[in-house]
This record gives structure tokens, sequence and C-alpha cells, in this order.
């Protein structure tokens, strides 16, 4: 059933097991085009081997990669081709949103869809945000075909329902997401870095503080407010006042916007490593698995998600859900599970996936590596979540390898003494994988 997130307090008390709650009139999200699940079992070629693996890998496993966990599996036979210290656990880096993603797209649905919701009682307008990462000042164009929601459209409705020159005060309620607005160890110059921005449930052209700038503002939800506002005043209302409060029960639903549906949030999050997508799913998982929508429940709620697939969860520790703490600990055995059930089609909701990871030398956080001699040949055939924190470089995915078997990869290392050296090391391992039959 196709389902759409609730907004403002509704969605906070969101208990262990709840289901969302249908909105009335919204329009459903068509089935999502994706690519078909990897066919891992119709290569000609013989298998791979643990020694033709090791043999093509080992020599490029150095220095260059400081602390380092290592695997490589098959996942037509699920074998572990290779590994170093697979069960360790490591920092991540942005390899963590492929957990993010997991636990979105099982736990909330590939379909769900995050309203904004204006509500009226008498001149006053409620601004309830429900957590939806996408939503754009205007021009966003239809959030069902690539685009996303705007305030502007909202605003517009809004008007409709009041006359012309009618004063009115906006209140804005951004409770759906609780707890602190910056991750556990986050530094507090993420935000006017352009790292992140502070995570709030209601948020405008991801907190920057003009269109296209990187930095970021101090207050997401009023600054998105105050967007409206400046809205409801172009279309001839008089606004007399822009606060912050709760909702309760007060007034009637007059307009809404909606997200596109997470399964395209996830994929834009996996391409492009986007932070405060990956902040939004986590706090949106820990609001509907355990009424906890924070850092904390975003993390808990997470790790019993993985358990729910499958997965051994052991030495797992999340602390966010972008990767951006260097209190995460994910070993690379995790990763490489994920991506082997992806690679298998094991879960029909974790399909998005696969056409959500960057391809090497063309698109995301890929498109401007393997361009050298040494990485020319997983140009198209490497697809994969790439990490990158002080010190450490992660790189996690699939690559079809010279018979035409696809692989899976996990690689993270800690202490590195060089990000551009290390980065180069993962992508020439790939890269080797993706010349060799390895048989």
């Amino acid at each position: 059933m196709i389902c759409v997130l609730a907004a403002g307090l509704t969605l906070a008390g969101l208990g262990p097991g709840a289901a969302a709650a249908d909105g009335d009139g919204v329009p459903p999200a068509p089935a999502p085009a994706v690519l078909q699940p990897i066919d891992v079992t119709t290569a000609a070629g013989p298998a791979p081997t643990p020694a033709g693996i090791k043999a093509a890998v080992r020599p490029l496993v150095g220095p260059t990669l400081g602390d380092e966990s290592i695997v490589i599996m098959d996942p037509t036979s699920q074998t572990v081709l290779f590994e170093k210290q697979a069960a360790r656990p490591r920092i991540p880096a942005s390899t963590l949103k492929l957990a993010t993603a997991s636990a979105a797209l099982t736990v909330l649905g590939p379909q769900a869809r995050i309203p904004t919701v204006v509500y009226r009682d008498a001149d006053t307008v409620f601004l309830v945000g429900g957590g939806d990462p996408t939503l754009v000042r205007s021009g966003g164009g239809n959030p069902l075909a690539g685009g996303s929601a705007s305030l502007r459209t909202l605003a517009r409705s809004v008007a409709s329902d009041f006359t012309a020159g009618t004063a009115v005060s906006v209140v804005y309620d951004d409770s759906a997401f609780r707890g602190p607005r910056l991750g556990p160890g986050w530094p507090r110059s993420f935000p006017s870095a352009g790292v992140a921005a502070p995570v709030t449930a209601l948020v405008v052209d991801g907190g920057r503080v003009r269109p296209g700038a990187l930095s970021r503002v101090a207050d997401p939800a009023r600054q998105a407010a105050l967007v409206f506002a400046g809205f409801l005043k172009g279309r001839g209302l008089d606004v007399t006042a822009v606060t912050k409060g709760k909702r309760g029960g007060a007034g009637s639903e007059i307009a809404r916007v909606e997200s596109p549906p997470v399964g395209d949030i996830v994929q834009r999050m996996l391409t492009e490593s986007e932070n405060n997508f990956a902040e939004a799913m986590a706090h949106l998982v820990g609001g509907k698995v355990l009424g906890q929508p924070t850092f904390a429940g975003g993390a808990a709620a997470m790790s019993a998600a993985l358990a729910d697939l499958g997965i051994d969860t052991g030495g797992v520790s999340f602390a966010d859900g972008s990767g951006l703490s260097g209190q995460n600990q994910v070993p690379a055995r995790v990763l490489a599970s994920i991506l082997t059930d992806v690679a298998r089609g094991a879960d029909p909701d974790l399909a998005l996936i696969a056409p959500g990871l960057a391809v090497a030398g063309f698109t995301g956080t890929l498109a401007e590596r393997f361009q050298t001699p040494a990485t020319a040949a997983g140009r198209g055939v490497v697809h994969a979540k790439t990490g990158t924190l002080t010190g450490v470089v992660s790189l996690a995915g699939t690559v079809l390898d010279a018979d035409g078997r696809v692989l899976v990869f996990a690689l993270i290392a800690n202490t590195v003494p060089s990000l551009t050296a290390a980065r180069d090391t993962m992508d020439q391992i790939a890269s080797r994988l993706a010349t060799c039959g390895c048989s």
C-alpha cells in the first residue's frame, strides 16, 4: 500500500510497528522506474576464486591504506573471495549511507512521500514540516518526475483560502524532529562550511543561505517560514507575524505539498552523498520504528532494520545517518552484506540502491575519479558509494569483471596518511577487479 508519512506531531508519535497514514486526496506515487536487480547467474566465464582475487588485489594493499578492512565477495555463491580485518569495526564515513538507504527503503517504503502541511485556525496559519529534505523555494517541478515540492506552490494554495489583504500570522512547527540539531561529534562549523545544515523537520533549499550557496543557516526552520511568509505577501496577504510554535490539534488542513517518493530521495542521497537527505531519512526511520525522531532514535532503528534483513550487526554502532560522525563504527563485512543482498535481489525494496550508486567516471561522487591509466578500466563498470572524512577513506560497491560476473567489494581505511593516495589505491583495486576473471 502506498503511504504518506504524517506530518508534525503525528509523525513524532508513531510508535513501533505503527503504519503511516494515507493522506486524503494525495496522488499516489507511480511504481518507481528502477534498474532490474543485477543478474548474478548468467556470466559464461569461470567463477572467480580466492586465489585469483588475492593475486590480483594483494599487491595493491599497502601503507597508503593505513589501517584498512577489505572484503570482496562473489554474490552468486555468497562466497568471500578476499578479506582483511573484515569484522573489525571502522569509521565508515559516507559509505554508512548504504545502511541508511536500506533502513529507509524497508521501514518507510520506496513509495512513501513526506508532506509539508498548512492548517488554518481563523487568521492563523500553521506551517508544519514533516521532514522533507528536498523542499525548495520555487520551480521544483513535479516531485513524481524527478522534481521537488516547493513553498511557492504551497503558498499559492494557502492564499486561495483567504481574501486578498487579509491579515494573517504564520506559526511554523518543526516538532516532527526532536533532539540536537547537530549530530554526535559534529563540529559546530559544519553548517557554515556547507557540510550539512542543522537537522530540522522544516527546511528549504537544504538550509542554504541562498539557493546555490554552500553555507547553511543556523535555523533552517525559521528560514523556511520566512520564505513562505514572503510568498504569502506576494499573493496579497498581510503577514503580521512569523513565530515558532506547535500546532497541536488547532485548525483544519487547507494545503499540502509532498516530497518525491522515498526511493527517489534515497537514490539522490547515494549518488551525490547528500548528508541532510540521509539525516532526514534516519530521523524518519527512528520516528516510525521507535517513536524517536532523533539522532539516537534513528541510529537504533537503523540497526534494528539491518537485523530484520538478516544482516549480522555485530560490531555496528551508529551515531548518525550520514556518516559524518567519527563515532560511527561499521565492519566492512556489513557493507558487503548489504550490497550482496542488493546484487542478488534478495529484497525488492532494496533494488533502488543499485541505480543510486555513483558510476565511476560518470556520475555523482565518482564523476571525477577513475581518470588515470591505472584506474581507467573501472570507468562505467564500477558502481559504488564513496566516503571521506579526516583520516578516513572508504569505497563500497559492485564491479563487473572481465568474465561478465558481478563482484561486491567494501573497502574502509582509517588513519590514512594521505586521502588522495588512499582514494587512488581503492580505485585501483576496484579497477583491477574489472580487468581480471580471477579464476
